[in-house]
């Protein structure tokens, strides 16, 4: 019998915490053995500093891996940890020691001693005057600032670690080696309320003798454009960039050293001429500082930065809780075509976030314009109207030394299609180029493929749309002018979401974003972080239904997936503060109220759903879930209270929504949908409920008519009513308005609209045609926990159980699927052979699942369920029974 083998190590939900924000961390890890009923019965965390041991919990009996809280003495700031687990199996045989994991504790509050520093002010947009110079821009885009910092050491340290963060985004030096593999950092946050620092450990580049630390500053999401309001494009939290760093030195005789960002550094502008989200970068490359971030640099044209105090206020200092962005995908692009203008258009095949590195030989002043899209028209053009305010282009200028390369630092563009203007003389085979992804680098944790094309495409358009989106925070489009927190785009695709990338961290850091943006009154707000969404009003602009609700709803979802009760426990009174809010503008328990922009089911197709049904079905849904919530914090009292609420907003709607021959008042699918996926309806109700369902998509000759909110709850639905059949084959259906349609189609990611683009009408409204929206593909979570059917069990939250209920159809042929949970790697895996189905099953050790196979289908002895241990099962399964399992 082979030992059990702890693995992905986690701290508060990260392989290596950079910084702490509370002095209980917790641990986590998964197992992996060889056999079958496999159990951990015990285990023992030891924590390690440079002098030795700091914490052993000892031999704890307990079969727990998740979320173990930390129980020593305090921890100390500026501590770089390590740690380790054993575990005890079924035989109290202990397991080899697993890997180390690191801490970094970070710094309290009490330990900055640095301040805020940026280059004087100048007003609008950081030239100085006269601005005709290579800094002037249309936009008022502000140039990136160059800032350092020369410093001395007598030795070279034993440990050396750099906080940073920034007041728009920074990009790290020490002694001319880039600091780190981070893009876009800190993040976004509401900067006027915190931003979050990063930790790095830059031992290896400090040396003995002369240093220099270094950055370079972009706006970002802090003083440059974001959002879709042109009356107030940019500087939502301030007007220019800053700097805040501590740099802590330990040496080997027990000194120490801080370097901190303060009046004696120095800054001035550079090759960066202006960076800006939706504008592009221009960089030109005759402008580069020589040796800028080294000791060897000529001062000469730098100046002292200002020292100074951030509007409103100086902002809270946290550690980052979720992983940094970074860039995780490269693609190579092929020339395509030659516009009319004659340039060059290439493509890299797929719709992706971030930006393109040009490689290129050219002579100096030589100007490559770099333009981005989506998609082409009917001309082969870059098809661009609906980037709206977004221009989206990036310029490089060549210094003509030799062979140079090009990538922007501080933007990121939506784009499958590039078109390069070359200088004369430079033909595109003469030039490289590469699109880059970027995003917050959560790690993929699903892969999933069946045996049918157009289903796998999907699959990789909803992947792909949530890696362009998932960029901080989860926007809606990553191309156009607005790159909003969209609250409810995110709840109906967080399910999905938790399958193909581990999302804790994430939500971690969002929820603290949106409740950052909760107003006084307890409403949450539309997006988060929420400032450039209304930059004119002086709270937040407050959630709609389904969008406000949001928070409710992933936090559930957040304990259903990853059992972090503590989540529940944090954010308790702010979910309590919305449903109060509701509440009291609704007191006959009808929706009415309160309702704000009230988007109902929003881009749908075919007949409107009364938004006022959706609102009310929506609070019944909070409700429910928050008397759910309650009862895991033993909070009886507040779970009876809101179990109450629940029945009179039920009853409220059965009486307003529900006919006397049991139809909904508003007939659409999407009314049906939340009606019978939330659970408003009695059981009669129910049964008319589903056959009016049936026949309104029959109506509809197959297809959708769902917006949004629809739109997840429709093959889920479908399958709780017994119609596998027809949700398969809206599945894979391919005529408007499908998802197979926009694949049959070319997209290589999730459109925002079902109609972005049709054969009789070309493209949809310039106002909101996004080609890389995830909402829609919500459909993914029906994909992994229904056909390949690996699913939570709410029994068991964590996955330390799960309910595996595949739906063996032979339209799909076949599904392939492994999800790795925290606890360990599930795995469901079943093709035809004949009429005959071979399923292979893998369950980590420590946990035990429940099977439940399909109508028509039998295990042996006529069982519809069964459970099963941990280990490696097949089945060959076959309508009358199952024929073998081993």
């Amino acid at each position: 019998m082979t030992l059990l083998i702890p693995y992905n190590l986690r701290c508060e939900h990260m392989f290596t915490a950079r910084g702490l924000n509370t002095s209980v961390p917790r641990f986590s890890w998964a197992l992996e053995a060889e056999g079958k009923d496999r159990w951990q019965t015990a285990y023992r965390v030891e924590l390690r500093n440079e002098d030795g041991i700091i914490w052993d919990s000892g031999k704890v009996p307990s079969n727990q891996t998740q979320l173990i809280p930390y129980g020593g003495p305090r921890l100390s700031s500026d501590a770089v940890l390590t740690w380790i687990v054993t575990c005890w199996d079924e035989n109290n045989t202990p397991s080899a020691p697993s890997k180390p994991a690191m801490i970094f504790t970070g710094l309290a509050a009490a330990d900055w001693e640095a301040e805020w520093i940026a280059r004087y002010f100048v007003l609008p947009a950081g030239r100085e005057a006269p601005a005709d110079n290579i800094y002037d821009n249309l936009w008022q885009a502000r140039p990136a600032d160059y800032v350092r910092r020369d410093f001395a050491t007598s030795q070279a340290p034993i440990r050396a670690t750099l906080y940073i963060t920034a007041l728009g985004l920074y990009e790290a030096y020490m002694n001319g080696q880039r600091v780190g593999e981070d893009v876009m950092a800190p993040g976004w946050t509401d900067y006027h309320t915190r931003v979050e620092y990063q930790v790095h450990d830059v031992t290896d580049l400090v040396r003995a003798g002369n240093n220099v630390l270094g950055a370079i500053l972009g706006e970002g999401w802090y003083s440059g454009r974001v959002g879709h309001n042109q009356r107030r494009a940019g500087n939502h939290y301030g007007g220019r960039p800053a700097l805040l760093c501590q740099l802590h030195l330990h040496y080997g005789d027990g000194t120490s050293q801080i370097v901190c960002t303060d009046e004696h550094w120095q800054t001035r502008q550079g090759p960066i001429c202006y960076s800006d989200f939706l504008m592009g970068e221009m960089y030109d490359a005759r402008l580069e500082i020589a040796n800028w971030n080294t000791p060897d640099c000529e001062l000469s044209g730098w100046q002292r930065v200002e020292v100074f105090v951030p509007d409103p206020g100086a902002p809270q200092l946290d550690a980052a809780r979720v992983q940094p962005a970074r860039e995780v995908a490269r693609l190579p692009a092929s020339f395509s075509h030659h516009a009319r203008s004659g340039a060059a258009i290439f493509d890299l095949g797929q719709n992706i976030a971030g930006y393109v590195e040009l490689r290129v030989s050219g002579r100096s002043g030589d100007r490559f314009t770099i333009r981005h899209a989506e998609t082409l028209d009917a001309d082969r053009e870059l098809y661009t109207a609906n980037l709206r305010h977004a221009v989206a282009i990036d310029i490089f200028v060549a210094s003509g030394n030799g062979t140079e390369t090009f990538k922007p630092r501080f933007t990121f563009h939506g784009f499958r299609y590039v078109e390069l203007t070359l200088p004369d003389g430079i033909s595109p085979d003469q030039v490289s180029m590469t699109g880059i992804t970027v995003q917050t680098d959560t790690s993929v944790t699903g892969v999933i493929e069946t045996g049918h094309p157009l289903v796998n495409q999907l699959l990789s358009n909803i992947f792909w749309s949530q890696r362009g989106n998932f960029l901080s925070v989860p926007t809606d489009c990553p191309q156009r002018d607005e790159r909003y927190g969209w609250t409810a785009d995110a709840q109906v695709f967080w399910k999905t979401a938790g399958y193909f990338m581990d999302v804790s961290a994430f939500l971690t850091k969002w929820m603290l974003d949106i409740v950052d943006g909760q107003s006084r009154d307890g409403a949450f707000p539309d997006v988060a972080p929420t400032k450039p969404l209304n930059p004119y009003r002086l709270t937040p602009q407050p959630g709609a239904p389904g969008w406000g609700d949001a928070p409710v709803i992933m936090a559930w979802e957040h304990w259903l997936r990853y059992a972090d009760r503590g989540l529940l426990e944090r954010y308790w009174p702010a979910l309590e503060a919305w449903a109060e809010h509701i509440g009291r503008a609704n007191p006959d328990f009808i929706r009415r109220n309160a309702v704000y922009n009230n988007y109902g089911d929003w881009l749908s197709v075919g007949p409107v759903t009364d938004r006022t049904l959706v609102a009310t079905a929506y609070w019944y849904r909070v409700a429910d879930l928050l008397s759910r919530i309650a009862d895991v914090l033993g909070r009886a009292t507040d779970a009876a209270r809101h179990r109450q609420t629940a029945d009179s907003i039920r009853a409220a709607f059965t009486s307003a929504f529900v006919t006397a021959d049991h139809q909904l008042t508003s007939d659409t699918q999407t009314a049906y949908l939340l009606a019978l996926d939330f659970g408003l309806l009695a059981r009669d109700q129910r049964n008319h409920a589903a056959t009016r369902l049936v026949e309104l998509i029959k109506a509809a000759d197959g297809h959708l008519q769902t917006g949004f909110l629809g739109v997840r709850h429709l093959l889920p639905v479908l399958t709780a009513i017994g119609r596998d059949d027809l949700a398969v084959a809206m599945l894979l259906k391919e005529t408007y308005p499908s998802w197979g349609f926009s694949i049959a189609h070319g997209a290589t990611t999730i459109w925002e609209r079902w109609d972005g683009w049709t054969p009789q009408k070309g493209f949809q409204s310039t106002n909101m045609n996004s080609f890389n929206h995830y909402a829609y593909g919500s459909v993914g979570e029906w994909i992994w926990s229904r056909l390949a059917g690996i699913d939570w069990d709410p029994n068991s939250p964590g996955y330390m159980g799960a309910v595996l209920r595949p739906l063996f159809h032979q339209a799909i042929g076949s599904c392939r699927a492994m999800y790795t949970a925290h606890p360990g790697r599930f795995v469901s895996q079943w093709d035809f052979e004949g009429s005959n189905v071979k399923w292979i099953v893998e369950i980590p050790p420590n946990c035990r699942v429940q099977l439940e196979l399909p109508s028509g289908w039998q295990f042996a002895g006529g069982r519809h369920l069964t459970t099963l241990a941990s280990g490696h099962h097949r089945f060959l399964l076959s309508p009358t029974g199952a024929l073998a399992h081993s």
